[in-house]
């Protein structure tokens, strides 16, 4: 107060200072000494990245498990309803131009309106061989997730007819070429 120091004007010069880049954990305006981080042991590394493979890996699997699992279900119950012959049926004539049965018509509708993994959780519900899956999953992989997308192209002001008509178009004619190169080879 009297000997000459502001504490105030200290306190606030120390509050405006950038953090220091090599002590993440310090607070803006913490003075204290940083104490030299210790080197983890080898165990010690080793206990830590498994402890973060294992948590990201359980939530990637809750990721997926979310969307793949439903699919596979109601997939399962459109087959024992009779909807995926019907839709098979009605869907052949474009399906076997992929060189697909009319059936996979439900993953490929499931991934446009969804997203990817709704369509691979749809997918299993079928026997397919793995031509089959790699035809439909470019078709899947280029049109996938139409809705959200075309919700995020409007926002974009983007044509969202033109830009969804050229994925669904485009995803169809890659299969179909995939198929082809995969008769040929």
């Amino acid at each position: 107060m009297g000997d000459g120091h502001d504490e105030s004007g200290a306190a606030a010069a120390a509050a405006a200072a950038p953090p220091d880049p090599l002590r993440p954990e310090a607070a803006p305006g913490d003075t204290t000494p940083a104490e030299p981080a210790l080197p983890l042991t080898r165990k010690a590394r080793l206990r830590r990245d498994l402890r973060r493979g294992v948590v990201a890996g359980l939530q990637t699997f809750w990721v997926l498990a979310r969307a793949m699992i439903p699919a596979y279900g109601i997939a399962l119950v459109l087959k024992e309803l009779g909807v995926i012959d019907w839709l098979a049926h009605v869907a052949t004539p474009l399906m076997s131009l992929l060189g697909l049965p009319g059936s996979t018509a439900v993953p490929l509708v499931v991934g446009y309106i969804l997203n990817i993994y709704a369509a691979v959780g749809a997918m299993q519900a079928l026997s397919l061989s793995a031509a089959q899956i790699t035809v439909l999953a470019i078709a899947v992989l280029i049109g996938h997730n139409l809705l959200v997308e075309g919700a995020v192209l409007r926002k974009a002001g983007a044509n969202v007819f033109f830009f969804t008509a050229l994925r669904i178009v485009g995803g169809l004619a890659a299969a179909a070429v995939a198929n082809q190169l995969m008769h040929v080879m």
